[in-house]
């Protein structure tokens, strides 16, 4: 066996991905340049330490469930959205999590919202921070499920424990009792220790309409909205502009 296969062989072995895949670029680059073996030695350990954080965003992203591949470096500021370039970048700061803060994004449908909670949602995932992405209907679905198989609460434990958890279209018709339960126990798991991002189309003032409990009501707001960012987003919908678009070609 010659040796640079044994080494691969050694590498793999060890599950030094990393390493392995650039093993010969660096050992060229090390004749080349005729650097020392302690050079030679941090770039390869280098290689292996960014495999593992590309793969471990890689996974996070992939357990996220995200609804599409929301990208920040492709998000559109060329019309008036409601959000600035800089109030984009500070919120991929990730002091909103940090700080157990949430983000409400209103807004009328097609204007962004559900793109740029992704975008957020991606981000925190490069941060390595542990997410997962909910349509509100979706999550009833889930809820009512584990109580049917008696595993309510190991799902709300899930469910609460994530660094961010982004509820999308929540509001698309009204909860019931049981549906806003469920919703008040996993924000006040959540409250003040772990970020949510929300997307609605209904006003926060007119938040009766989803919840017609009002001791309910104001109790999830007030975990809610109580340390939230709010941003109103506006503009003509994304799906119609496309649609013209495609009737126009």
């Amino acid at each position: 066996m010659k040796p640079i296969n044994q080494v691969h062989q050694y590498l793999t072995d060890l599950k030094f991905i990393g390493m392995r895949d650039k093993y010969e670029l660096r050992t060229k680059e090390a004749q080349d340049s005729k650097c020392s073996y302690e050079e030679f030695l941090n770039l390869c350990l280098y290689d292996e330490i960014e495999y593992r954080k590309n793969q471990k965003t890689l996974r996070l992203i992939r357990n996220a469930g995200f609804r599409s591949q929301s990208s920040p470096e492709a998000m559109d500021f060329s019309t008036n959205r409601g959000i600035t370039i800089q109030e984009f970048r500070n919120l991929l700061s990730m002091k909103f999590i940090n700080n157990g803060s949430n983000i409400a994004i209103f807004g009328p449908t097609g204007v962004g919202k559900s793109y740029l909670a992704g975008c957020i949602g991606q981000m925190a995932c490069r941060h390595g921070y542990t997410v997962i992405f909910y349509r509100m209907n979706n999550l009833i679905e889930k809820m009512t499920l584990a109580r049917a198989q008696g595993k309510y609460l190991t799902h709300l434990r899930k469910v609460s424990g994530v660094d961010l958890l982004i509820l999308d279209d929540i509001g698309i018709k009204p909860l019931t009792p049981q549906q806003f339960q469920d919703l008040y126990d996993i924000f006040d798991e959540r409250y003040e220790s772990k970020a949510t991002i929300i997307t609605s189309q209904i006003p926060e003032a007119n938040w009766s309409e989803i919840i017609d409990d009002p001791v309910t009501c104001e109790a999830i707001m007030d975990r809610l909205f109580s340390k939230a960012i709010k941003i109103t987003m506006k503009g003509d919908s994304y799906r119609h502009k496309k649609q013209k678009n495609l009737d126009a070609s």
